[in-house]
């Protein structure tokens, strides 16, 4: 008999330098006069290679950042690795396998051995997985499409793309709305009910994690063949509190993979050779993109690269759009993210963070336990299921990383998404861990923020 082990386990998931010289009043033998400095070129931009730094040289107390790390990396977190990266350089990393006690809690919640066995030891070299992270990257791809002239901008109506979106209310519907998580369609999950049925449904309740998607076969075909929802009712899906209108902020998976099949209809590639070709060896980032079954990319998640290598794209972002001496997207781009706060935020939800461009802000004045309150600014982030960060701090010039343990379970030597059959020859799926094992221990976030944060020294 196929043992199914996953059905109930996957429930919930700058720099531009100007030399300026003034001429002597006076003449000079050209001999008397020193020739310029030779600019310094930080490695990251040449050999794509981090340089390293110590927290007092940026400006960092370096025992304070310690203290956030021990944290951070307390047992119990199941962090995996962890960077702060500032004026550029990496300041503080850490990396570890599982703890004692990270280790009794999957075996008292029934993990398979073979499974645990997998997480014993990680460093710098061990891949991490991006979930949702993988969102940001989508929006930056599509940020570069618009710079190449094959999308128009993200005022487009999407079904200049989405033909099959012509003809109904759904040719209203802009490319930024989906990129905002504001375009009015219905959430689809798998259903709960039957775990056999590959065919998604219209969720039943809210779709944490932005809905489950890792059994669907074809991605983009189900995501596409959506409905606009009715407006002016109670949706289940979106709360029982109000009524779901307009422009309301729902955060769903479908949304985001509906935008890679517009940039595979642009651009005439798929998404990770568009993105190989135009983002990834510009900036040196090694990577492997899951896909489904019909060999598309799953655009809303799975990209699975090294925290270092994460990293990247932060100061990517932090640098608005330039890599060395070239604009990888342009900062036009950048600024239409960092405008979400305060243009995005889910005022229905009465909430401080904002969301928009398929990236988050913190939430802004939180009170920590210490009296602080803080952040005062919007704080960016690409975010993933389970603890996958990618922060960035304009204010700071920090760009700060985090990961949970991360195994990547393939027995069919593709990276292609399966999470029913034999556990070891059928299925393939992202293993983070806790909550991709449906264990409900949430890394603490905003602490490990403000502590990191607190190491600054003003």
């Amino acid at each position: 008999m196929k043992k199914n082990y996953f059905s109930n386990s996957l429930k919930p998931i700058f720099i531009l330098f100007l030399l300026l010289s003034c001429a002597d009043s006076y003449e000079q033998n050209e001999e008397d006069i020193a020739p310029p400095p030779t600019p310094q070129t930080n490695t990251l931009y040449t050999s794509m290679q981090w340089e390293t730094s110590s927290p007092a040289e940026e400006g960092m107390n370096p025992d304070l950042l310690e203290t956030a790390f021990i944290n951070g990396f307390s047992d119990g977190s199941f962090t995996q690795a962890a960077l702060v990266i500032r004026n550029e350089r990496i300041v503080y990393e850490e990396y570890r396998g599982i703890a004692d006690g990270e280790k009794q809690t999957l075996i008292d919640d029934g993990v398979p051995d073979e499974i645990i066995e997998q997480y014993d030891f990680r460093d710098s070299f061990s891949l991490a997985s991006s979930w949702s992270v993988a969102k940001s990257f989508i929006s930056i791809l599509v940020g570069i499409a618009i710079d190449k002239g094959l999308i128009d901008s993200i005022e487009e109506p999407a079904s200049n793309y989405i033909y099959e979106w012509e003809n109904d209310d759904r040719s209203q519907i802009k490319i930024k709305d989906l990129l905002n998580m504001r375009s009015g369609l219905v959430p689809i999950c798998r259903d709960n009910e039957d775990y056999s049925n590959p065919i998604p449904i219209i969720c039943p309740s809210f779709p944490s994690s932005g809905g489950d998607l890792l059994l669907v076969s074809n991605l983009s075909e189900v995501c596409i063949d959506r409905e606009i929802a009715e407006t002016g009712v109670i949706q289940p899906w979106f709360t029982s509190a109000f009524t779901w209108e307009d422009e309301y902020f729902l955060y769903i998976n479908c949304d985001t993979q509906v935008i890679g099949e517009i940039l595979e209809r642009a651009t005439g590639n798929d998404v990770e050779t568009f993105a190989e070709i135009n983002l990834f060896s510009k900036i040196g980032f090694d990577n492997y993109w899951w896909s489904d079954k019909t060999g598309d990319n799953t655009a809303y998640c799975c990209l699975d690269a090294t925290p270092r290598d994460f990293a990247k794209f932060g100061q990517l972002i932090l640098n608005f759009g330039m890599w060395g001496d070239e604009q990888i997207v342009s900062s036009d781009y950048i600024d239409k993210i960092i405008s979400i706060y305060p243009d995005l935020i889910p005022t229905e939800r009465n909430v401080t963070y904002a969301y928009g461009m398929q990236f988050w802000t913190f939430s802004t004045d939180i009170t920590q336990q210490d009296g602080t309150v803080f952040p005062t600014y919007p704080i960016y982030s690409a975010i993933g299921f389970d603890g996958q960060y990618i922060i960035i701090d304009f204010e700071e010039n920090m760009v700060i990383v985090r990961n949970s343990l991360y195994y990547p379970w393939i027995t069919t030597g593709e990276r292609v998404l399966s999470g029913i059959g034999d556990l070891n020859s059928e299925v393939n799926v992202p293993i983070t861990l806790p909550n991709a094992m449906g264990i409900g221990i949430y890394f603490d976030r905003n602490t490990f923020l403000y502590q990191i944060n607190q190491a600054i020294i003003q």
